[in-house]
């Protein structure tokens, strides 16, 4: 799995942002891999916490 949390970035650096992760991720082994994606999610589940609650 391959997941990557774009919330911080103007869609301007968004491609960019891809692309890097993309290279710097392809090399990890699975567990390392399995960890950064845990992140990404935990990421993403913060920041649409964080916009439920001003809504």
């Amino acid at each position: 799995m391959f997941v990557i949390c774009l919330d911080d970035m103007s869609p301007e650096e968004t491609l960019d942002q891809v692309l890097a992760a993309i290279r710097s991720r392809l090399a990890n082994d699975p567990e390392e891999e399995r960890c950064l994606t845990a992140e990404e999610l935990r990421r993403l589940a913060k920041g649409r916490l964080s916009r439920m609650a001003r809504s």
